[in-house]
């Protein structure tokens, strides 16, 4: 099975080309980004483009340090990268990019852009490059991080040119992530799902995807056949000896380590119009905030494509990560951490009963770096006012507790309020300063 897979694949890379077309691979680099002491970065900024006339075929990042050595988690994290191509394609609709063309991303699955044999996204040497990002910190030690990219660009041939779409189940608006509130029973699920409206006619060559911890399953479907399932980006996690669950300080619910990769250089037929839709699931039995369900499509213009429901290419592959993996997403509990003063990191969790007790529509005031009173017990259904008191950003991110609660990012003043519905232990953190920055809330029954 693994050699006819093997084969499989090899054949979908691989293409004739003329004996002019020249094969190049770019080893490229961002940086330095100065990570240490539990920080987290956002780089928003321009990056170098390949500066070829040609087609890129292959695009693999990672992060390195100043001599170029891998820099894992134990250290940093790369949570997800994206590389866009300046300049809007707003004829193509909403799940491309509002400030530009999306061309590739990962995160944690540390995935490849892969395209099939005789496919590539078409790149000038006019071109502009920009990236976002989120790096996070595991270590107090500082680092100069930078984020390599390689890009194989094939020159001199004219190759069939794919076009770039990020599709999520939440919908391509502005808002990239999405809460799953939790509390569903064991074994629930929460079920996202958005119908994209496929702008041309053409034909789906390869889709990656990106997920978060908790992720059950992501696929697409075709509405107009059926709702048949015609390809998957379904999550692989770690096992428990695995960096992702080893790694300490835990800072975060690890996500999957590789999401499945569809290719196939037949593609999928897709009309002009049609709704092609994204589903995802993920665990509902505890909560997980700011999820995401992203999935990288790359379609090929075609004029010929049938009207009918055609069968689905017999050449497609599902190109998955050697080695062995969870399909179940593992129940993984993200503690309170802090340093101590010998400079260890440690786990804490505080004693209910020292908690101040507290009205329903009180204020807790994030100032100096710190929530103010930062242990306190609360009636259920009563609600808590957060007061972002610092110029500096601050956001409250759940950690554990029997249901979702948190804020977004917010500074100089601005105020957020959420109300506790559910009795519980409610552990919660600044995830900007995840060492320094805690709060205790004990839901009491009403």
């Amino acid at each position: 099975m693994l050699r006819s897979t093997l084969v499989a694949l090899f054949v979908l890379l691989v293409a004739a080309a003329p004996a002019g077309a020249k094969t190049r691979t770019l080893t490229l680099r961002y940086g330095p980004v100065g990570m240490g002491g539990y920080n987290v970065e956002f780089p928003k900024a321009p990056v170098r483009a390949p500066k070829l006339d040609g087609y890129v075929t292959h695009m693999t990042a990672s992060l390195v340090d100043r001599r170029g050595r891998a820099i894992t988690i134990r250290d940093v994290m790369l949570h997800h990268f994206v590389i866009h191509r300046n300049g809007q394609r707003p004829e193509l609709g909403p799940c491309t990019s509002r400030r530009g063309e999306a061309i590739y991303g990962t995160g944690e699955e540390q995935e490849d852009l892969r395209l099939p044999g005789g496919y590539g996204y078409r790149v000038r040497t006019a071109d502009k490059w920009r990236i976002t990002a989120m790096l996070m910190s595991h270590s107090e030690r500082s680092i100069d991080a930078y984020i390599r990219y390689k890009v194989t660009v094939v020159t001199g041939r004219t190759m069939k040119s794919v076009e770039p779409f990020w599709v999520r189940a939440n919908g391509c608006g502005p808002q990239v992530s999405y809460p799953v509130v939790g509390g569903g029973g064991p074994g629930s699920s929460n079920h996202r799902s958005y119908d994209w409206k496929v702008p041309f006619n053409g034909r789906i060559v390869a889709v990656g995807g990106h997920l978060h911890g908790g992720a059950q399953d992501m696929w697409m479907s075709q509405p107009r056949c059926e709702n048949r399932r015609i390809l998957d980006n379904s999550p692989h996690f770690g096992m428990p000896d695995h960096l992702y669950y080893t790694a300490r300080p835990v800072l975060h619910e690890p996500g999957p380590f590789d999401t499945r990769y569809f290719m196939s250089r037949q593609g999928i037929p897709v009309r002009k119009g049609e709704l092609i839709r994204l589903n995802a699931t993920y665990d509902n039995s505890a909560p997980h905030p700011r999820v995401m369900a992203i999935s990288h499509v790359y379609v090929a213009r075609d004029a010929t494509i049938p009207k009918g429901c055609t069968a689905l290419p017999a050449d497609a592959v599902h190109i998955t990560k050697p080695g062995p993996f969870r399909a179940a997403p593992p129940a993984v509990s993200v503690p309170l951490n802090r340093t101590t003063s010998g400079g260890r990191t440690e786990t804490f969790t505080l004693d209910p009963a020292d908690a101040k007790r507290v009205k329903s529509g009180s204020t807790v005031d994030l100032r100096d770096n710190v929530f103010r009173p930062s242990h306190i017990s609360l009636r259920a259904g009563g609600s808590l006012r957060w007061r972002f008191a610092d110029a500096i950003p601050h956001n409250v991110l759940f950690a554990s507790g029997p249901r979702l609660v948190g804020s977004p990012t917010l500074s100089d003043g601005k105020t957020y309020t959420t109300r506790f519905r559910a009795p519980g232990h409610y552990e919660l953190f600044c995830y900007l300063h995840p060492m320094t920055m805690h709060q205790t809330v004990e839901v009491t029954p009403e």
